[in-house]
């Protein structure tokens, strides 16, 4: 499962031997510094990323703890510095912690299956739920042979949508084509201005007032 190769790609990311410095911040809350190296990950840290940073028994054991498991916290990922160097907003006042050691702690990610679990019940709803989506789409995303439908749409004189780039004439007949079928694939190279056109397509949908556009 897609879920299950995530998770194994996310525990693989887990890197020992971490030099961490510490800080506090405006909010009271530990930060931890420290770099995560990129080789070879398929995971890539960005801002709002769990992840757990551990220090073993013996290392703890320094400070004069007696927690025989040793330390950890989870935090989630304020921002990456110029440098690339991560900065762990720990979770909770942290009250006792190895704030005096730098050396010997360990990183992991923290793996969620939300994201998973949403799509898994999205599938449940659509193989059990005949209101989930119209018989149009229903057969058409099954691959089923179906009369091609057309969307009775008020098309703008004008798609360029304020504040955004003028579009080309790939990008207008992009929109046009998905403001008039049900169903719609947008694809294209980087650079070719995917999000510009799907962003423009939003806003000409709000505009038709015919519903809420997730």
């Amino acid at each position: 499962m897609e879920a299950d190769y995530d998770k194994k790609v996310k525990e693989s990311q887990t890197q020992e031997n971490v030099v961490v410095r510490w800080d506090i911040g405006l909010n009271k809350k530990r930060i931890a510094y420290f770099h995560f190296t990129k080789e070879d990950n398929e995971a890539r840290l960005v801002p709002g990323d769990e992840l757990r940073l551990r220090l073993n028994s013996s290392a703890y054991a320094s400070l004069g703890s007696a927690e025989d498991a040793g330390w950890s916290a989870v935090g989630h990922v304020s921002k990456i510095t110029a440098n690339e160097e991560v900065a762990l907003e720990l979770r909770g006042p942290q009250q006792v912690g190895p704030w005096d050691i730098n050396h010997g702690f360990t990183v992991e990610f923290v793996w969620k299956s939300t994201s998973f679990d949403r799509m898994q019940a999205a599938m449940r709803t659509f193989a059990v739920d005949d209101t989930s989506v119209s018989g149009y789409l229903y057969h058409k995303l099954l691959g089923h042979d179906v009369e091609p439908q057309t969307i009775r749409a008020t098309l703008p004189r004008h798609f360029t949508a304020p504040n955004l780039p003028q579009l080309n004439h790939s990008q207008v007949y992009a929109i046009r084509k998905a403001l008039q079928n049900p169903l719609c694939l947008i694809q294209g190279p980087p650079g070719t201005g995917k999000t510009v056109t799907s962003a423009t397509i939003v806003h000409h949908l709000t505009r038709q007032n015919q519903g809420q556009v997730l």
